[in-house]
């Protein structure tokens, strides 16, 4: 669709200035690390929903297990997982990479 708008951009560029035809991508081809920048670093936005980054560079998250079928439990059981949970050491490996931000 815009193939031949990007051509008529090309060789009217090649006419005014040759040497800015290098820094215009070629269609098709490998672009080069110049032209697109350094790859963006991306939040898993379902991580980010469910762990928050606290001090010392540890996350924390809600304990599993309070939605339904809590009758079952004992109360000293279900008053526990009212705790938050912080991650473990082979967690965080996973959720800094995860979060980056």
């Amino acid at each position: 669709m815009f193939g031949g708008i990007l051509s008529t951009l090309r060789t009217t560029v090649q006419r005014l200035a040759p040497a800015a035809n290098t820094l215009l991508p070629t269609l098709g081809g490998p672009q080069t690390q110049a032209i697109r920048g350094m790859a963006k670093l991306k939040t898993h936005k379902g991580t980010a929903k469910r762990w928050k980054a606290i001090d010392k560079g540890l996350y924390q998250r809600r304990q599993t297990g309070l939605r339904h079928k809590n009758l079952r439990l004992r109360s000293d059981i279900r008053r526990g997982k009212h705790a938050p949970v912080v991650c473990t050491e082979g967690q965080k490996w996973h959720l800094d990479r995860l979060l980056p931000y």
